[in-house]
């Protein structure tokens, strides 16, 4: 099922909606229609390198400092 990830521009909620065709997206705690869709790491395709995740030291995956040796 086509799930998407939006940002309203209005109020800055972050939310997920089910959406069939080029429907017009209204944030779910505002009802705006100013928001925009967020790019989902789901949907990245050709993506070799692991994705850094916040903390110290490396991508989380392993041990190793910096993912340049993964």
């Amino acid at each position: 099922m086509p799930i998407f990830e939006y940002k309203c521009c209005k109020c800055n909620a972050d939310f997920e909606k089910l959406v069939y065709g080029d429907k017009v997206i209204e944030c779910p705690a505002c009802g705006s229609s100013e928001t925009k869709k967020k790019m989902s790491l789901f949907g990245v395709s050709g993506v070799e390198k692991h994705v850094h995740s916040s903390g110290s030291g490396g991508c989380g995956s392993c041990g190793k400092s910096s993912c340049s040796t993964c």
